[in-house]
């Protein structure tokens, strides 16, 4: 069943590109509720388990807390829904309604990898995609010690961005429903990047959104719920700040990213590849 109450927002990107910085922006709004990532494509409904092969009920009694939805109401809705998409349809309404809020966003970097249910389920649903300089993602990663050297990273930016790609052919995405938000240009001048964002979604212009001090309360909430921090959550305590665009430039090598563009290359991505860097300037 497609959604009959609200234009959902998705926000999405490859890991470490600034889609949490987005999604806590976005939720200043006073018309839009946002919060901790629910993995919802990640979902095996028919088996109710979550990531990891975590039982699906307590994965979501626990996403729930965090939006102080309680477990009777979560198990109703589980109840109620045939598939993830439908719950998070019915989860998300809840969150809304108890912000004061008119319509609500979901951010899981993923979501751009699941462009096709997205529209399918939400036909009125609009797309916000965070790119951001695969150098300094790079450095990102290798600060935080994950996803191997590399050519491991090359891969994953092209399973990424390749997914958005060839979305962009098979989907009816425009203007209308794909944004494309650039980092670097978002921390370099958050006030016009959020207000071509806000009027994208078609909202009005509230300066509370051009801005953001941090919110160190979720930060310890997250932790407190999950048991584990990340360099990820360890951001946005802090506000945001210039200082967060060319942290590859120190650390990363020209010749590892040649091969990035080698890899880029090979599987049909170098133009886009050459793009973003290119813009990243």
């Amino acid at each position: 069943m497609a959604l009959n109450n609200t234009t959902p927002i998705f926000i999405g990107g490859l890991m470490r590109s600034g889609t949490t910085l987005v999604r806590a922006m976005l939720a200043q709004h006073s018309a839009i509720a946002s919060g901790l990532e629910t993995h919802w494509f990640d979902i095996d409904w028919p088996a109710q388990q979550a990531r990891g092969g975590e039982p699906l009920r307590d994965y979501l009694h626990r996403i729930g807390e965090f939006f102080d939805i309680g477990a009777e109401t979560v198990d109703a809705q589980m109840a109620a829904a045939d598939s993830a998409a439908a719950f998070l349809d019915l989860f998300m309404g809840t969150v809304t309604q108890a912000a004061g809020k008119r319509r609500w966003a979901e951010k899981t970097t993923g979501n751009i990898r699941h462009l096709d249910t997205i529209l399918a389920h939400w036909p009125r649903a609009v797309i916000i995609h965070v790119v951001r300089d695969p150098r300094d993602i790079f450095a990102s990663f290798r600060r935080s010690k994950k996803y191997g050297g590399i050519t491991d990273f090359a891969n994953l930016w092209c399973d990424y961005l390749g997914d958005v790609a060839r979305f962009k052919d098979a989907l009816p995405l425009d203007g209308d429903n794909y944004m494309e938000l650039r980092y670097e240009a978002l921390v370099r001048d958050p006030v016009g990047e959020m207000q071509a964002v806000i009027s994208f979604l078609g909202e009005d212009w509230e300066d509370a959104v051009g801005g953001f001090e941090g919110k160190a309360d979720e930060h310890d909430r997250v932790l407190d719920l999950t048991g584990h921090s990340s360099t990820t959550l360890e951001q946005i305590a802090h506000p945001i700040s210039q200082n967060r665009v060319g942290l590859g430039q120190g650390g990363i090598s020209d010749e590892e990213m040649a091969i990035a563009r080698t890899v880029a290359a090979e599987r049909g991505l170098g133009e886009l590849f050459a793009r973003i860097e290119r813009e990243a300037r």
